[in-house]
């Protein structure tokens, strides 16, 4: 059982045992301290003085619903989640109209797998109190994980009617709605609120967001401009325009956003990441270096700041100490192409050829992807099996027909093979699209001479010195999106 179930149920729990007005006779006054003492103890994790409050309740009034309750959280704390479940049905059947324990038992058979019986406890939550808009957020997401979309339609209709939900429970329930995929019914949920509560930041910053997340970019800015007059400087809402603006390729709008953020919240590690990513998109590496040291030191386990870290080395030629990092990596994400993928060029760039090998043909059997084709065909070429590495480029250019290195590295393998009609054709594809690319410039200046084109091969041969003379780093490694830091 998860921690974030077991703080779920004590939630639920001090919701369900505040002071009540129930308790008359002495007797109930004192099992009514003891509970209350006991849910405290549970929050603090005093367990042992958790139960024995909890037994003094239940060995005076053995159907106690709040005792059985409490008692039920304490067990799923202790991870016995049989005895747990025994609990809460127990506290059911001595007050069926016990909210807590048809929550907490909703809770419980969720974690366990058991989303449809889990349901039913939460539909008869719902009866109790319709008007509780947390209990309308997990039914609509029960409703989707069960893939009942009219249900969750219907639900949604009724709670965009209700007047009991605030601007953060409408929020959240849309967003909840968006990411079930009732992208509209979310948007429309937000958009009547909106209407009601034109400046709310929450409703502002829920339609930028799911607007964002459907591809909806301009109205996503809009959306999140506005959340920002409302709140200013909320750090959150500028990571959201930061990753708009990324999104739509303006990656110095996107770090102008950062910046900004960070004076905001310079404490904020999702805050540096996001900087941190968008230096290094930028080739900004003494930006981008220092973000990804300080989130390492931080939290060294972390696979996406080792990632980074490892990026960022390798970027700046630190490439022994990116293959260090990179095997942390994959250790902790054995089923990440993109960490395998980062490695074999990262041993390719140290010329360890059977390292490359293995660590992109493992990418490659995780994720298909044209560019861990690219580094292992170019490899191979390297290792002298050219015909392996021909196959290889010309899969590439069928999935990416605009990949120039490929081009360049087929037309080379061409000419090596003595086909120089074949790649003529190759390298003059990979010089329209890339006519900075030298090594393509240099090999079709080779194949121009090959096929008596003098002059061609004269032309070819100054852009060749002409791009030599101002040689810039060529970026042959396309660095890959990887999952977010868990927070």
């Amino acid at each position: 059982m998860t921690n974030r179930f077991c703080q779920a149920l004590l939630l639920l729990v001090l919701l369900s045992t505040a002071p009540a007005l129930r308790a008359q006779t002495r007797g109930e006054q004192l099992n009514l301290q003891r509970l209350e003492q006991a849910a405290a103890a549970l929050g603090a994790g005093e367990f042992g003085r958790a139960e024995s409050l909890l037994s003094a309740v239940l060995a005076a009034s053995p159907r106690d619903a709040d005792a059985l309750n409490l008692l039920g959280v304490l067990r799923a704390r202790q991870q016995k989640g049989a005895e747990a479940e025994r609990l809460f049905r127990r506290a059911l059947e001595a007050e069926p109209s016990h909210l807590g324990a048809h929550l907490n038992l909703c809770e419980l058979l969720v974690t366990t797998g058991r989303a449809s019986e889990a349901l039913d406890v939460l539909l008869a939550a719902h009866r109790l109190a319709p008007e509780r808009p947390d209990v309308s957020l997990k039914l609509a997401s029960l409703y989707l994980s069960n893939g009942r979309r009219e249900e969750a339609r219907s639900l949604a209709r009724e709670y965009s009617a209700s007047a009991a939900a605030d601007a953060q429970a409408r929020a959240e329930f849309a967003v909840t709605l968006a990411r079930g995929g009732l992208v509209d019914e979310a948007l429309e949920l937000l958009e009547a609120a909106r209407a009601r509560e034109p400046r709310s930041f929450q409703i502002l910053f829920a339609l930028g967001y799911i607007s964002a997340a459907t591809g909806r970019l301009e109205k996503a800015e809009a959306y999140l401009n506005e959340a920002l007059s409302a709140k200013p400087d909320d750090a959150e809402t500028l990571r959201a325009l930061a990753s708009v603006a990324r999104s739509r390729g303006e990656l110095e709008k996107a770090l102008a956003y950062l910046v900004r953020a960070r004076r905001v919240a310079p404490e904020s590690p999702r805050v540096l990441y996001d900087f941190g990513v968008t230096a290094l998109q930028m080739g900004l590496l003494l930006d981008a270096l220092p973000a990804f040291e300080q989130l390492h030191r931080a939290r060294p386990q972390e696979p996406a700041y080792l990632y980074g870290l490892a990026a960022a080395r390798f970027k700046k030629g630190e490439t022994a100490e990116a293959v260090r990092l990179l095997k942390e990596y994959v250790a902790l994400r054995p089923k990440d192409a993109a960490g395998f993928y980062l490695l074999g060029a990262a041993h390719a760039s140290l010329e360890q050829s059977a390292e490359a090998r293995a660590a992109l043909e493992q990418s490659l059997k995780l994720k298909p992807d044209p560019d861990a084709e690219y580094l292992l065909g170019e490899t191979l070429a390297k290792e002298g099996e050219r015909a392996a590495a021909v196959e290889l480029f010309r899969r590439v250019l069928q999935t990416r027909p605009e990949h120039a290195a490929a081009h360049a590295a087929l037309g080379t393998a061409y000419r090596e093979q003595g086909d120089f009609a074949a790649a003529k054709t190759e390298l003059e594809r990979a010089v329209a699209l890339d006519p900075d690319d030298l090594r393509a410039s240099y090999q079709l200046g080779l194949v121009y001479g090959k096929l008596g084109d003098a002059e061609g091969a004269k032309r070819m041969f100054a852009r060749a010195d002409e791009l030599r003379g101002r040689e810039r780093q060529r970026e042959s490694v396309i660095l890959k999106l990887i999952d977010p830091p868990q927070q």
